[in-house]
């Protein structure tokens, strides 16, 4: 990350602040609270694609939704300043940690590979997933045998033997490639934001503190790595009170300090009668389900 620039940059933000009126009307969002969203600063995060603007636009659109929230409690909505050096920051890493190492965040055996006729990932943090690609390659969790093993395959042959064991592969594919692949085009046909109305349950009113504007609410979050505990963090941060329900086996160490900040945590079997009945309470306490299944 360059720069710290802290004046508004309207041409650095120009990409960032198309994106952020994209996800505010699929939104449904009011097209005049937009003038209320100041993006300031400079700096790109690497990477092929606009990841800063995605990080900036995504903040922006959900920061203002909170303004909007208080705002709704009568009195002025509060303005939105979104800074692109930090937004980045908060899209890589969150935390620094002192007099202590966080653990890889992948695995020994994930990574990408070659095989036979291009290169393909594969995605081995959770026990299963390592086990069905192990398996289906015939060899022992060492890096050199799976790379041997994966150059015998076929890219295309092998992500849906892995994924038809219950693992998780990705043939990498140009862009190009990708849109014109039948998953590529489903997703290039879904609308930006799906959402449905639906009646609901009562609401009760509660005052709204413009500091931790979502104090009072409870979050019930079902979800494990990435974009839908980055999504309760955020909410965390503004005051939600949120529980993470993780499975017993669950484990990705060199995550877990990012994807469960500001939340408590707790396992439930849901296999299991007792824990699923007790999951069903839970539920229905709740003011939010976010769920990633």
């Amino acid at each position: 990350m360059t720069d710290q620039n802290h004046a508004p940059d309207p041409a650095t933000n120009a990409i960032a602040t198309t994106l952020m009126s994209d996800i505010w009307r699929a939104a449904g969002g009011d097209d005049a609270l937009l003038e209320n969203v100041t993006m300031v600063g400079s700096g790109d995060l690497a990477s092929a694609f606009a990841v800063s603007d995605l990080a900036v636009a995504s903040i922006g659109a959900a920061a203002l939704a909170i303004a909007e929230f208080i705002g709704s409690a009568g009195g002025h909505t509060p303005g939105v300043r979104v800074d692109r050096r930090l937004a980045s920051l908060w899209f890589a890493n969150s935390l620094k940690p002192v007099g202590w190492t966080l653990p890889p965040a992948w695995d020994a055996i994930a990574g990408d590979y070659r095989a036979s006729d291009g290169w393909i990932r594969l995605h081995t943090n959770a026990p299963h997933h390592r086990a069905a690609a192990l398996a289906v390659l015939d060899v022992t969790s060492e890096r050199a045998a799976v790379a041997e093993a994966v150059s015998r395959w076929q890219a295309d042959e092998l992500e849906a033997a892995v994924v038809e064991s219950g693992g998780c592969a990705a043939v990498m594919r140009s862009l190009s490639a990708w849109a014109e692949h039948p998953q590529g085009r489903s997703v290039g046909s879904e609308p930006l934001v799906w959402h449905e109305q639906t009646d609901g349950a009562e609401t009760t009113s509660r005052p709204i503190d413009r500091r931790r504007p979502l104090a009072g609410i409870w979050i019930l979050d079902l979800t494990r790595v990435l974009a839908g505990p980055v999504a309760t963090r955020f909410l965390a941060g503004f005051g939600a009170e949120v529980l993470r329900i993780d499975p017993p086996e669950w484990d990705e160490p060199g995550v877990v300090p990012e994807v469960t900040l500001g939340k408590r945590c707790a396992r439930l079997n849901l296999h299991q009668p007792e824990d699923r009945e007790r999951f069903t309470r839970l539920l229905a306490d709740a003011d939010v389900l976010v769920h990633g299944y």
